[in-house]
């Protein structure tokens, strides 16, 4: 089942309302761009940055089966199950420390996302057609300069991560007709 708004929202509702002790979800991924409005975008997964989230485990886990959404699954999973996946270092390489917005305060739960630029530089390292297109909507929806973008993309802790993303960033140059500053 895809994720839409609403039902980030609805799901970010939920789970603080059920947690007794406050926590901070940082969101990457599709999901900042789908919690804050783009529409045409959808996915069946919540990736959370585990380093720079703040959460008891145990509890999340068991609030996350309660309500019936997965917790961090392993292994196959059907497509029509909503789930909450942790992302650590690995594939996924970010800065240790990075600006952050919030996305919303839902009882014990606040959600925030890493700067669009940053998002938009992580997605130009994989670079998919997805990921491009999600570029193209923060540079567009957030008025973002490219020369910003580079910047981020300066920020990424691997030098291959740095070099594919600066490559990639084409892409969204031809796409939205902006150069840089």
């Amino acid at each position: 089942m895809p994720i839409e708004a609403s039902t980030v929202d609805d799901l970010f509702a939920k789970i603080g309302s059920a947690l007794q002790t406050p926590a901070t979800l940082c969101v990457i991924g599709s999901t900042p761009g789908i919690a804050t409005g783009q529409k045409e975008r959808q996915t069946p997964d919540i990736d959370v940055w585990f380093a720079g989230s703040s959460f008891d485990v145990a509890e999340l886990s068991t609030v996350c089966r309660n309500i019936g959404v997965l917790y961090d699954p392993k292994g196959e999973i059907d497509p029509d199950t909503i789930y909450i996946q942790i992302i650590r270092p690995g594939v996924v390489q970010l800065p240790k420390d990075f600006e952050t917005e919030t996305i919303g305060r839902y009882g014990q739960l606040t959600v925030i996302m890493p700067t669009p630029d940053l998002l938009a530089a992580a997605k130009l390292v994989r670079s998919s057609p997805a990921d491009v297109q999600d570029v193209v909507w923060w540079v567009k929806q957030r008025g973002i300069d490219l020369s910003d973008i580079e910047l981020a993309i300066k920020k990424l802790p691997r030098a291959s991560d740095r070099e594919a993303a600066s490559e990639n960033l084409v892409f969204v140059e031809l796409t939205t007709g902006r150069g840089h500053k």
